[in-house]
Parts: structure tokens; C-alpha cells; sequence
């Protein structure tokens, strides 16, 4: 390996998403969207979230989504 191996990068890692969308579709024919977006550090588990998202937790989403909360 090169000196340049040992370079940090200072590229940004462009690869993982911002913001993550969840949508739902509701009613025959799929005629209601809703939806609703959330940071990807929440998805993944990153920064000050401790872990990625749980089952429970996006279904309390969808929940909200159905109720008209969001």
C-alpha cells in the first residue's frame, strides 16, 4: 500500500439515505396516501438513537398514519 492508504477520506459517504418516507395507501383503489418521513439516524440506529427502529415502533407509526395523527 501507498502513503495514500493511510489518508483519511473526506469524501462524503453519499450511499446511505438522509431521510427515510414511509407511506401508506388506504381505501379501495388505494385513493387515501399518507405518510410520513424520519431521519435515517432514527431507521438505522445512529447518532443519538441507540438502535434501529423496531417493529413495535413502526407499526405505532402506521397506527398514527391510519388515525390521521401525523
Amino acid at each position: 500500500s501507498g502513503d495514500l492508504a493511510r489518508v483519511k477520506s473526506v469524501e462524503l459517504d453519499d450511499s446511505w439515505p438522509e431521510m427515510i418516507e414511509i407511506v401508506a395507501y388506504f381505501g379501495p383503489g388505494r385513493t387515501k396516501r399518507k405518510s410520513v418521513t424520519i431521519s435515517a439516524d432514527q431507521f438505522f440506529g445512529r447518532g443519538g438513537f441507540g438502535a434501529p427502529i423496531t417493529m413495535d415502533q413502526l407499526l405505532l407509526i402506521i397506527n398514527r398514519l391510519r388515525k390521521g395523527e401525523t
